[in-house]
């Protein structure tokens, strides 16, 4: 069977979906559910993941996440690692809580966002837990319904925005969004179980990141790549960024070159050439020395937030491109 098409850019919408290991549940009582929760908090924070809906429920959740960083594997593996770490410790439990990949759908967010809320707010509703929507406690509806504000780092504002002007008005409509009939599952029009999107859409995935000799087979079938981009203009980007010259990113000698840094970091994440080859590039380092460059920014990315906003307005300039 082929493993299901992940790609990840900064900007990306994804519906999240993970559930129990052979169904089973995965929240016992109101303390694992608030478990959940803190943890999606610290998620959020911590690799800077914006969510803009969740529903919890007793053997599986769904998000709708949006990741300017591009980081989807890391977030969503920190977020059931950490929890389920809590849940075995707490329940003296052996095993794997959630099954083996989660699914993460690519979605086309100006196209099926709200049509994708809509459906995540209803799954207590369908399994009968609650009537309506935002009684259920432990998913986002409330806060897109009820004046209450929500948390600071639930995004609500997005989705709502496409209701109306006001949040009384918006928060009304989508209210009556809810109790529309018919509130099909919009991923009943995923293409190839991991795209959700128009023609268009669909089209720009496969030309940006699927390679050019399997671009018309069935997604699913595909070699996935990360986005390519050559040296030359990675040099470009972050130079401009830093407002230094290429020189200076490729010549070596300087200490605490953070232009350097980040182009080399960036360069083996998204040129697709060899450390070596890379060594090369920048002035006769070695293979080894290209690994370890790369990991010092990982690790300082986790502590210096300018950093990370520098590597990511690099990155989405280079996918712009």
């Amino acid at each position: 069977m082929a493993r299901p098409l992940r790609i990840e850019y900064p900007g990306a919408f994804y519906h999240v979906i993970n559930r129990g290991h052979r169904q089973e549940a995965i929240v016992l009582d109101d303390q694992d559910r608030q478990r959940f929760l803190s943890d999606l908090e610290r998620m959020a924070g911590r690799f800077h993941v914006l969510i803009h809906s969740y529903c919890l429920m007793t053997n599986h959740y769904h998000l709708i996440l949006e990741t300017p960083e591009g980081n989807l594997r890391r977030a969503v593996q920190w977020l059931n690692v950490s929890y389920a770490t809590y849940y075995n410790r707490r329940h003296r439990y052996a095993g794997h809580l959630f099954q083996g990949r989660l699914k993460a759908i690519l979605v086309d967010a100006g196209t099926y966002l709200e049509a994708l809320s809509r459906y995540i707010h209803l799954n207590p509703v369908h399994a009968g837990l609650a009537s309506p929507a935002w009684e259920y406690p432990w998913s986002s509806c409330r806060h897109f319904v009820e004046s209450r504000k929500a948390p600071a780092w639930l995004e609500v504002n997005r989705i709502l925005a496409g209701f109306g002007r006001t949040g009384t008005v918006a928060r009304q409509r989508y209210a009556a969004y809810l109790s529309e009939p018919d509130a099909t599952n919009p991923s009943d029009d995923m293409v190839g179980g991991s795209l959700l999107g128009s023609k268009s859409f669909v089209q720009w995935v496969k030309d940006t990141f699927l390679s050019a000799s399997r671009r018309d087979q069935e997604i699913p079938d595909l070699k996935t790549l990360k986005p390519r981009a050559p040296v030359e203009a990675i040099v470009r980007a972050v130079a401009e960024r830093l407002r230094v010259s290429s020189e200076r990113i490729l010549t070596r000698g300087r200490k605490r070159n953070r232009a350097r840094d980040i182009t080399i970091y960036l360069s083996r994440e998204l040129s697709g050439l060899s450390c070596q080859e890379l060594g090369r590039r920048f002035g006769g380092l070695s293979g080894a020395a290209i690994t370890m460059r790369h990991n010092l920014v990982v690790r300082q990315m986790a502590k210096d937030r300018r950093l990370t906003e520098d590597i990511s307005h690099a990155r989405r300039r280079l996918m712009n491109n």
